[in-house]
């Protein structure tokens, strides 16, 4: 717990000694500063910390009994014939790693930083908030991506932290040539497709209307639709491994915030009109809720989409009046580190006890 509230500590330090609204040089000193925190926990982190960790690690030292040519065989089965395989493409990221180290050690800084350098490029490009932005991430999405994800974690920031960039552009062949090559890696990524068509919707109250039928017959229907469309695009492989608990906080947060942004959203657009593609992603992410009910394992799909809170939280912010700007951003800062409490994650560096 301890490391994670001083890592929050210096995210303060630095943006008294970097302000956002100073100097280019100064915005990106910080985005710098903030992510070179989390590659270093994230790549430093005991085996024993992270739910997946040493699981990879025994993947990865697997990886290396595999001759080129075997692997090869076994792409071409699964590829050409339709021979059953999960995450095919995962192991020839192993191996390529592999053609430059075979620590495991030095394999989860890389993760780290393949992961984080995008997330702080991404911030860096789209915030007006880049302390809020990093406050939100190291509060609730850092325990996934920086500590347990892998395979997820590497599918993420090719389709979300790079990806976005296609979005914004209208790239649509490079957008998908991403996912493709995310998908082979975590399937689950496929699910993030729709958000190229959908990310420049207009919310307009008709649109909105038709929303809250739809949320409403996935909420009666949840698990029928749930189990319905696991199948259909082979999501339901991953169905064996739930994670544990449930997630109450989590919804309740994300539903919570949903209203929030609908009741200030004329605000937002007027203020950022990019802001449009961060509300569709919070209704998307919103409308899959429901499914969370039926397998927590679905929020591996909503994290795809509720990422984009690190981006829609400061544009809401600044959709109040400078007077209250600061007490809504000290409130909801307070609020993100006292969940982060609450949570009492624990953390051990690599040699400790």
């Amino acid at each position: 717990m301890i490391i994670y509230l001083a890592n929050i500590f210096l995210l303060f330090i630095y943006r008294l000694v970097f302000p956002q609204d100073k100097s280019i040089r100064n915005s990106k000193m910080f985005c710098i500063l903030a992510s070179l925190n989390w590659i270093l926990l994230s790549g430093l982190r005991h085996l024993s910390i992270g739910a997946d960790t040493l699981k990879y690690g025994y993947f990865f030292e697997q990886a290396k009994n595999i001759s080129w040519i075997n692997l090869w065989n076994e792409r071409v089965n699964i590829f050409i014939h339709g021979a059953l395989g999960k995450d095919p493409g995962y192991i020839i990221f192993q191996k390529l790693i592999q053609l430059f180290t075979g620590n495991y050690r030095v394999y989860l800084i890389i993760i780290a930083v393949i992961f984080t350098v995008p997330l702080g490029i991404w911030i860096y490009r789209n915030s007006s908030n880049y302390l809020m932005s990093f406050l939100i991430y190291s509060c609730m999405f850092y325990s996934f991506f920086s500590i347990t994800g892998t395979r997820q974690t590497i599918a993420t920031a090719m389709v979300v932290f790079v990806g976005y960039k296609f979005i914004k552009e209208r790239n649509l062949w490079v957008f998908l040539l991403l996912n493709l090559l995310a998908a082979s890696i975590h399937f689950s990524v496929i699910c993030f497709l729709p958000f190229y068509f959908i990310a420049n919707k207009e919310i307009t109250n008709r649109y909105l209307a038709l929303y809250g039928c739809t949320f409403l017959g996935i909420f009666i229907f949840k698990e029928s639709i749930f189990r319905f469309a696991s199948k259909l695009i082979g999501y339901d492989q991953y169905l064996p491994f739930e994670e544990s608990g449930k997630t109450w906080t989590f919804s309740i947060l994300l539903i919570a915030l949903t209203i929030v942004a609908l009741l200030k959203r004329s605000e937002i657009l007027m203020n950022n009109s990019q802001s449009k593609h961060y509300l569709n992603a919070l209704l998307i992410a919103a409308l899959l809720v429901p499914f969370t009910f039926v397998n927590p394992a679905a929020i591996r799909v909503i994290q795809y989409y509720s990422l984009f809170i690190m981006l829609l939280v400061p544009e809401i912010i600044n959709s109040f009046s400078k007077k209250e700007r600061f007490f809504v951003f000290l409130v909801s800062s307070s609020a993100l580190i006292l969940l982060l409490i609450k949570n009492n994650p624990t953390y051990i560096f690599l040699g400790q006890l």
